[in-house]
């Protein structure tokens, strides 16, 4: 995943990219609470408009609290 033009503003798009090791590219998980954080712009991932359905588009935005931007790992099998 990727800040697109590694902007800090909300509404950012989160995107897909190729592995660049850019800051844009770098984020941390908090298992307590959810929130997925850019580095960069110390902000959340966020699902737009608080949608749930496949093909949902990701931003960045304040992180508020709110279930669009709580996320979690899953094991495969």
């Amino acid at each position: 995943m990727d800040v697109a033009n590694a902007s800090t503003a909300d509404g950012t798009t989160v995107q897909l990219a190729n592995c660049s090791g850019d800051a844009a590219q770098v984020w941390t998980l908090n298992t307590q609470t959810g929130d997925l954080v850019s580095i960069l712009a110390n902000k959340c991932v966020d699902a737009t408009n608080t949608g749930t359905s496949n093909g949902t588009r990701l931003q960045l935005w304040d992180c508020n609290g709110q279930s669009n931007q709580k996320w979690h790992t899953q094991a495969v099998s």
